[in-house]
């Protein structure tokens, strides 16, 4: 019985990498052997009989020319192959070169999820409703406040909603009220959190100062026998903030929408936003970026042990995606922004 379960697990592996070795077959993007010029492609048979020589001398080397046209789960596959019962000589490489392909798979796909994301965040922002004024206030109505609507006038108020409110209906206006009054629950909950999160702070202090008087040895104020009542925590100041210039309200916008964008790009928008409409959407590939990973492809195949070009291309590859993460370090670390941020701490 024993036997032929053994038998049934072997054929099914067997099964595996036939199944793998025809979609290696089928992929038009491998170079099974190099050719002079003028010299016929190999048939599908001399292709084929390339492959399971390969596989069946040396498991490493199949991987390292065929397993990057692999998919993960197909990878996987090759996992027996990295104990020493399954190859003893080279069951240490297998593993090695194994774990590397299915890490770069990885990073690979979170990377295409990246460039996906970044293209429609561009078409979202072209469209100007999603990241319209109204709208961003809406998803996050405490920073709106902190870093743009404390600075806008009355008119610029009512410009404000009046863009909001073209062509209403009588359930428009409805549904807009509704939105207003959702806005300024999440206002006030996200107001409290940071509150929580500012007297964390505060007592941490507080206690930090009360250590600091006791060791100072300070004499106390009361007479003995008595309670010291009076508070030893310090008065909230409620000063108002100073008039800041149009440079630096246009720039506290930029922050507010940069990291609104930012937010996006994170997936911290699952609330508002589904994001398996672009994760899994081929149609929001950068094309130009395919372009760019075909061509590496092609070049590494010729050369298997050439990757100085593919790490040279993948970190120029990397600078260009997070253009937008630079301008958003180069503009929260300005002076003015960290200011004015200061600021606004301490008049909540």
């Amino acid at each position: 019985m024993e036997l032929d379960s053994t038998k049934d697990k072997e054929k099914a592996n067997n099964e595996e990498f036939k199944s793998i070795f025809e979609s290696l077959l089928s992929n038009n993007d491998i170079i099974f052997k190099s050719q002079q010029r003028g010299e016929m492609e190999p048939s599908s048979s001399e292709k084929m009989l390339i492959i399971e020589q390969l596989f069946n001398k040396n498991k490493t080397n199949f991987l390292l020319k065929f397993g990057k046209h692999l998919t993960y789960g197909e990878l996987e596959h090759f996992r027996q192959f990295t104990k020493i019962d399954k190859d003893p000589e080279h069951y240490e490489e297998n593993k090695i070169v194994l774990n590397d392909l299915q890490n770069n798979l990885s990073h690979g796909k979170k990377m295409e999820i990246k460039n996906r994301r970044y293209m429609a965040l561009q078409k979202l922002i072209e469209e100007q409703s999603y990241f319209s004024e109204v709208e961003m206030m809406k998803r996050n109505p405490l920073l709106y406040d902190q870093l743009v609507g404390q600075y806008l006038s009355e008119k610029e108020r009512q410009e404000r909603d009046f863009v909001n409110n073209e062509n209403t209906t009588l359930v428009k206006i409805l549904l807009e009220s509704i939105d207003r009054d959702e806005m300024e629950n999440c206002r006030k909950q996200q107001q409290e959190q940071e509150g929580q999160i500012m007297d964390s702070d505060e007592e941490c202090s507080n206690d930090e100062d009360s250590k600091n008087i006791e060791n100072n040895g300070c004499p106390t104020t009361s007479l003995w026998g008595e309670y010291e009542t009076h508070s030893k925590q310090r008065p909230k100041k409620n000063r108002k903030l100073t008039t800041i210039t149009a440079a630096e309200r246009l720039l506290l916008r930029k922050e507010f929408e940069t990291t609104m964008y930012q937010n996006f790009l994170d997936g911290k928008d699952k609330e508002f936003f589904d994001y398996s409409t672009v994760d899994t959407n081929s149609s929001f590939n950068n094309d130009e970026e395919m372009n760019h990973d075909a061509e590496e492809k092609y070049f590494d195949s010729e050369d298997v042990e050439d990757t100085e070009m593919k790490v040279e291309n993948g970190a120029k590859t990397e600078s260009s995606e997070d253009e937008l993460d630079v301008y958003m370090k180069a503009l929260n670390q300005h002076q003015t922004v960290c200011d004015l941020a200061k600021d606004i701490k301490r008049n909540l």
